[in-house]
């Protein structure tokens, strides 16, 4: 068989194929041995959220990852033996995270990456339990290690969810949202209690009185009409007169004097509505309560 310069060439190209292959395969081989050899020197915990708050530490974290942390600690062991996403999912099921990122740099420190769950709302359960809500209506619980101010609600039901809750939930969270932009009124609202039905009841820090809301969800029109209310009591040092005032009818005030039975459907306008009380209850003492 005569070999030509073709077959010269093809049987260069199959050997230097197979070296290179050889070479890549040395290679490997040897990259894996040196990440084999590499050990963890170090857990750095850096909360990358912006929360004035810090409802986690460090050691809780290290603590819900590797039990007895003193013996378990991945410090010293092979960075090949530490499973990155395992760790993300254990530490994903504490409440309070709302994401975790774990990463190995090239000085082969383990960083761990948190960032807090945020509540807006503190609920009291009828049996005096608490808990946090955040946004997105998770329940969290409450910690020793900070505190929150917070819009606070009572009476709330911690039981099976059903179609009606994530109605009710909406609600809280999106009263919460507009009271802690609201100064003013996060330092007046007292409490929200929540009824039987879903209703809202403000408790407030000045005056005898509660402020129905019912159902609606109109924030900001409800309680710029309150506020023009309670202007009108303060001019007429009116805090301690009415035991209610009834503002879940869209186009009308109710006021309800201590000791009455009488319910007056008022106007639209607070300052109309504050005369149309005062009046009525002057002139009438009717020996049955109006129908609204």
């Amino acid at each position: 068989m005569k070999i030509t310069r073709s077959h010269i060439t093809r049987i260069l190209t199959i050997i230097l194929w197979f070296a290179l292959a050889s070479g890549i395969v040395v290679v490997l081989v040897s990259a894996v041995q040196k990440e084999r050899i590499k050990k963890c020197t170090a857990v750095s915990i850096d909360f990358i959220d912006q929360h004035n708050y810090r409802m986690l530490d460090e050691q809780e974290i290290l603590n819900s990852l590797w039990p007895s942390y003193s013996l378990h600690t991945p410090v010293g062991k092979s960075i090949t033996s530490i499973d990155l996403y395992h760790l993300e999912q254990q530490l994903s099921r504490n409440p309070w995270i709302l994401s975790a990122n774990f990463f190995l740099d090239h000085n082969q420190v383990l960083h761990i990456d948190v960032e807090q769950r945020e509540p807006v709302a503190r609920l009291f359960t009828p049996d005096g339990n608490s808990v946090y809500m955040d946004k997105d209506f998770n329940m969290l619980p409450i910690k020793s290690t900070d505190m929150i101010s917070l819009p606070v609600f009572t009476n709330f039901y911690t039981g099976t969810p059903n179609a009606s809750d994530s109605a009710l939930f909406k609600r809280i969270v999106s009263l919460s949202t507009y009271m802690i932009t609201q100064p003013f009124w996060m330092a007046q609202i007292e409490q929200v209690n929540i009824d039987a039905n879903g209703n809202f009841e403000l408790t407030t820090q000045i005056g005898d009185h509660a402020i129905r809301l019912g159902k609606r969800s109109d924030w900001e029109a409800m309680l710029t009409k309150l506020k023009s209310i309670y202007r009108l009591m303060n001019e007429e040092n009116g805090w301690t007169k009415y035991s209610f005032i009834d503002l879940q009818f869209k186009d009308q005030v109710v006021c309800v004097k201590k000791n009455s039975l009488y319910e007056i459907k008022d106007s639209v306008s607070p300052i109309l509505a504050q005369d149309s009380v005062q009046q009525t209850v002057n002139r009438q003492s009717p020996p049955e309560k109006n129908k609204l």
